[in-house]
């Protein structure tokens, strides 16, 4: 008897990535390195983000996780099924990720960039720290991937091979990471900020698709969309170009520092934008992110996905709590002389 098989025809296309900042994507020993996986962490990231759009944020996420099982792979679900109709326990994903470099490099090639700290490490500036400390008992340090137009480990071409069916969400995933792609240790203060070359960028009108209210995100515990408040969009950008990655990030450090010392006033607000305790943590829902403006200059982004605390983070917030915390942040960034909402 013939055994029916699931044929998918399969679609190529390649992307060349860079860092506009230093990134430290983790390897076994701790350095900064080149590496698909979370490449294929962003990718799903951000897929949520275009499935959630794409169902009017009316989400079972049962469905939702069924449907990512299948396409990312999965060692979880109990109802899939092969072409067959007989049940799989597991399923690899459809979704091939490959990294190329130029020059017959080494595409996983660990970074060069040693510990760099935009402002002094003080008790009030050591979050925009990149992390990259003394190990001591004669370790070395740990290294990170170089942001550097010059230098060749900053990019790499990332292949991407997926069924044809896939090809819509796979163009509005690729444009989302080109707007708002961060990777790595503290990338939600900005860096690991990613571009995608030759990706055209989604102007506010394009973000709409991805938006709801900001009191609606607060009533889910994970990052399904962007926001917008009675003022607009939940999203700022800087008045002025950088000419370097390093002024970027010190502009980033000062202006993170005043909305986190707005959320202390009277009560502590503040868990509303992450935290990291011994039985739990989130990280940062508002995120902070360098981009390419004119050739030669960056500019920086923020954006907002704010959701609830989850149940397993380990503090708790009200519903009012979470709103005033929300209505400071984007107060304290609209009064800021240095950012703009985005229009």
């Amino acid at each position: 008897m013939a055994i029916a098989r699931e044929i998918i025809m399969m679609k190529t296309m390649h992307y060349t990535v860079r860092f506009l900042t230093p990134a430290f994507l983790g390897n076994a020993e701790q350095h900064g390195q080149w590496r698909t996986p979370p490449f294929k962490a962003l990718l799903r990231q951000w897929w949520r983000v275009v499935y959630a759009a794409d169902k009017q944020f009316k989400v079972d996420i049962p469905a939702m996780r069924r449907e990512e099982g299948r396409l990312f792979g999965h060692a979880w679900l109990e109802d899939d099924k092969n072409a067959c109709g007989q049940k799989v326990a597991a399923r690899k994903s459809v979704i091939r990720l490959r990294l190329n470099a130029p020059d017959q490099q080494a595409a996983w090639a660990v970074g060069s960039q040693q510990g760099v700290a935009p402002l002094g490490t003080g008790l009030d500036t050591s979050y925009a720290w990149f992390g990259l400390i003394k190990r001591g008992n004669g370790l070395a340090d740990r290294s990170g991937i170089k942001a550097d137009a010059m230098a060749k480990e900053s990019a790499r071409q990332l292949a991407l091979a997926f069924p044809d069916a896939l090809q819509p969400c796979m163009d509005e995933i690729m444009s989302l990471i080109n707007a708002f792609g961060l990777l790595g240790s503290r990338s939600r203060g900005g860096w690991g900020a990613l571009q995608v070359d030759g990706i055209n960028a989604l102007q506010a009108g394009d973000m709409q698709r991805y938006v709801r209210d900001i009191d609606v995100c607060l009533q889910d515990d994970w990052a399904m969309s962007l926001a917008q408040d009675d003022k607009g969009l939940c999203v700022w950008e800087s008045h002025t170009e950088l000419d370097s990655w390093n002024k970027a990030m010190k502009f980033i450090a000062r202006e993170r520092k005043e909305v986190r010392t707005a959320l202390k006033g009277g009560k502590d607000l503040r868990p509303a934008l992450g935290f990291a305790l011994p039985n739990g943590r989130m990280p940062s829902p508002l995120r902070w992110k360098v981009m390419a403006a004119r050739p030669g200059k960056l500019a920086v982004r923020v954006f907002a996905l704010p959701h609830c605390i989850p149940d397993e983070g380990g503090k708790k917030l009200s519903f009012q709590d979470l709103q005033s915390a929300w209505r400071t942040v984007s107060g304290t960034l609209d009064n800021t002389a240095h950012l703009q909402r985005l229009k």
